[in-house]
């Protein structure tokens, strides 16, 4: 199962916010078991979405900012909200706003909509492992390993954004 839950990031403003979205495939591995005859994309995986859209938000401000290649990690969610159900073939689009930036944590706001109705909304904390730091303490390859993990989902997500 992939778990990239965002299919592109339409818009990436360092410092400020990012959109993108997630078009909800019908043939989901999830779907299979959630549920049988009345398939529900589980409120879990949209905060993940979201998290996941503002954790590349949050990575690309720190770059911009010092220049540092940062991981940041889910710490801590508040007031998740889920208001409506998210169905195959539905399109999640997905917004998130940097509310504050430290250097070894972040919080995003992050609302979930399908069309005009918001199906969620969060608020996300991240604790942020700045690799080249953590490169002496990590397995050899562990740090080049996520740093080539990084480029690639930048690739993938933001093919328009260069990354150096």
């Amino acid at each position: 199962m992939r778990f990239i839950l965002v299919d592109r990031i339409e818009r990436l403003e360092p410092g400020v916010r990012a959109e993108g979205y997630k078009q909800i495939a019908p043939e989901e591995d999830y779907f299979r078991d959630h549920f049988p005859g009345y398939p529900l994309v589980p409120g879990v995986l949209v905060l993940e979405a979201l998290a996941q859209l503002g954790g590349r938000l949050v990575e690309a401000s720190v770059r911009e900012a010092s220049g540092r290649r940062v991981l940041p990690m889910l710490a801590k969610v508040e007031q998740a909200k889920f208001l409506h159900q998210v169905r195959p073939g539905d399109r999640l689009d997905l917004s998130v706003t940097l509310e504050a930036l430290a250097d070894d944590a972040a919080r995003v706001t992050g609302v979930a909509r399908v069309g005009t109705r918001k199906v969620g909304a969060a608020g996300i904390m991240y604790a942020m492992l700045d690799v080249q730091r953590a490169a002496g303490t990590l397995e050899p390859g562990q740090a080049q390993a996520l740093f080539d993990w990084s480029d690639r989902i930048w690739a993938e997500l933001a093919p328009w954004r260069r990354q150096s």
